[in-house]
């Protein structure tokens, strides 16, 4: 019988994780349904009323059927409802998203529940998370591969959430018996592989940049349907010019320059267009990995002529001149990198507006623009450092352990 259990139980959780995968090529085409009958903020209303039944349901559960009276319970299980809500409501620009926490939730529940015929102490938490963010991880690659659809490291970091959430609720809310406070080495190196397997997997999928993809296509000709889906990520370019400053681009110099004498035309149209638009829509539906020439350019045109409106708002003489100074360099970038496309785009300044601005303002000063500069700048190399450090410590971790523990069991009960 435990046999029969253990195998209907990752039952459960392999259906699960298909039915997540198999939604992949047919999520655009439900998104449109949807969209089109009852409006795209239904995927919104539909995940905030689940979160709600399901806590509610959960709050009875623990009430009448557990007569739990225990006030941290209904603490944390209401703090992880309300980070639910939360999340649901930063994605609104976009709720089919949020559908990523009902996905994720289930399948933290069916892996706890296999995992549980098989785990016994509190490692079961952060084993099933890490299993359920493998998963998420994958489901990102497969849409990648997907004609129309693309990989996303916030759509993988959504689904880790989602996934770690409901195991934060398992474990702080309802707090279920019979799991041991003792975690054995035999479980760390559990964690520590699985942990590992995310690190590696996200590593390479940023490694997996355009001209990679070229690369091993040549090698295996029946990968070559890849070299035509969009990239996976690109490793941001530093320029450094003498006049303007320092600014980031996914493009290099070289890159920048064939698309605004190539396809000037073709982007200044496209600006020309949204110029009367929400310029927020504009970001989201220009995704900076498709669209990375007109995705940074508006960004920079958004900061220029955001601090050009400051500066005239300004209260002060320091507070004009900062904003103005800000403002006139990321207009250098735009002419001298953009110059075609801004002059298509109907964005262009006059002469008169920059020489006003520039009036006894010294522009030889450095200047570091932060667009496409992201949180933080990394190197491939860097990265990969920064991997390997990582994995070498999680090995000498489980040395350590094998040698201070070497019997250590599983932690059962």
């Amino acid at each position: 019988m435990p046999a029969k259990r253990r195998l209907l139980a990752w039952l459960w959780v392999a259906l699960c994780t298909l039915s997540i995968f198999l939604i992949v090529p047919l999520a655009r085409t439900i998104q449109g349904f949807v969209s089109a009958r009852w409006g795209r903020p239904l995927f919104g209303f539909a995940v905030l009323a689940l979160t709600a039944l399901a806590f509610v349901s959960l709050l009875y559960w623990l009430v009448f059927r557990l007569k739990i009276r225990t006030l941290s319970n209904y603490f944390w299980l209401t703090g992880v409802a309300l980070l639910y809500i939360y999340f649901t409501l930063q994605l609104w620009r976009a709720p089919e998203e949020a559908v990523h926490f009902l996905e994720y939730g289930l399948l933290g529940y069916f892996l706890f529940r296999a995992l549980s015929l098989s785990i016994r102490d509190k490692s079961i938490y952060a084993t099933a998370f890490l299993v359920g963010s493998l998963i998420g991880i994958f489901d990102e690659i497969l849409q990648w591969i997907m004609p129309g659809r693309y990989w996303d490291f916030r759509d993988a970091g959504l689904n880790a959430l989602a996934a770690g959430l409901f195991q934060v609720a398992l474990w702080k809310g309802i707090k279920p018996g019979g799991f041991s406070e003792k975690i054995s080495p035999g479980a760390v190196r559990r964690i520590s592989i699985l942990l590992a397997a995310n690190i590696l997997l996200l590593g390479l999928c940023a490694s997996n940049t355009p001209p990679r993809v070229a690369a091993y296509t040549r090698n295996l000709p029946w990968l070559s349907f890849l070299v035509k889906e969009e990239p996976m990520y690109e490793f941001t370019w530093r320029h450094v010019d003498s006049e303007i400053g320092t600014f980031y681009s996914r493009l290099s110099l070289a890159g920048l320059e064939k698309e605004d004498t190539e396809r000037y035309s073709h982007w200044g149209k496209i600006l020309r267009d949204w110029k009367e638009k929400d310029y927020a829509l504009f970001l989201r539906e220009h995704h900076p990995l498709l669209h990375a020439f007109v995705y940074e350019m508006r960004v920079h045109i958004y900061r220029r002529n955001g601090r050009a409106g400051t500066a005239l708002k300004a209260k002060d003489e320091k507070s004009r001149r900062k904003d103005q100074f800000i403002a006139l360099k990321e207009n250098m970038i735009l002419e001298k990198y953009f110059g075609r496309t801004l002059a298509e785009s109907g964005y262009r300044w006059g002469e008169k507006r920059g020489a006003e601005m520039a009036d006894s303002m010294d522009l030889t000063k450095p200047y570091r623009s932060p667009v496409s500069a992201g949180p933080f700048h990394v190197k491939e190399k860097t990265l990969w450092l920064g991997i390997v450090l990582i994995l070498g410590v999680l090995f000498g971790l489980n040395l350590a352990l094998s040698f201070i523990l070497p019997h250590g069991g599983e932690g059962k009960t």
